[in-house]
């Protein structure tokens, strides 16, 4: 299973090449996101700042990043 996993994201990189006005963007977007949070003396966890870093490269689009999140908490609610 992590083989299949790791293959496609391999994939999923390949294709998703971010040039870096997009990369800047996303940067932005990422930045403001945890500015917002941390306003309400949040801070993203060690695995939602790995999600963030490869949204901001390209890796993973935003329903992506959204779906990843709702199912790691999810699974930490039903715990």
């Amino acid at each position: 299973m992590y083989d299949i996993i790791v293959n496609k994201l391999i994939q999923v990189k390949r294709v998703r090449k971010v040039d870096k006005n997009s990369y800047i963007e996303r940067q932005k977007q990422v930045k403001f996101a945890v500015g917002m949070a941390a306003i309400d003396g949040g801070k993203p966890s060690p695995f939602t700042q790995k999600l963030l870093s490869r949204y901001e490269n390209g890796e993973i689009t935003s329903a992506q990043f959204k779906q990843a999140i709702m199912e790691q908490y999810t699974k930490a609610q039903q715990s």
